[in-house]
């Protein structure tokens, strides 16, 4: 039983380390191109600002703030959901200057 869990563990998340895996698999849904996140920070923000993976300014205290405690419609994640190294790793990702946003018809 202990062994199902860890493999499941290991399967259902993507690893630590890679931002924007972590990125993709918890923030995705909502804030690829086409997400509803995405569409509020467009009204809210402006088309410019509302893409996180290619917006400017983000630090990783405000992306670390905007998880743990919500922003307007968006809900706070915990660490349960996600834990502060994978939150890490996508503060690290939103604020690095390599990073590549998905196309627009990504899943």
């Amino acid at each position: 039983m202990r062994a199902l869990l860890v493999v499941l563990l290991l399967v259902s998340a993507p690893a630590q380390a890679d931002g924007k895996a972590s990125f993709e698999y918890h923030c995705g849904k909502c804030h690829d191109a086409v997400g509803t996140g995405t569409q509020m920070l467009t009204k809210r923000l402006g088309k410019e600002q509302a893409l996180l993976e290619t917006r400017k300014g983000l630090t990783v205290e405000l992306v670390r703030n905007a998880v743990r405690h919500g922003v307007l419609s968006m809900p706070r994640i915990t660490r349960v959901e996600l834990p502060d190294a994978e939150l890490d790793a996508i503060a690290r990702y939103l604020t690095s200057s390599a990073r590549k946003p998905r196309s627009s018809t990504s899943p």
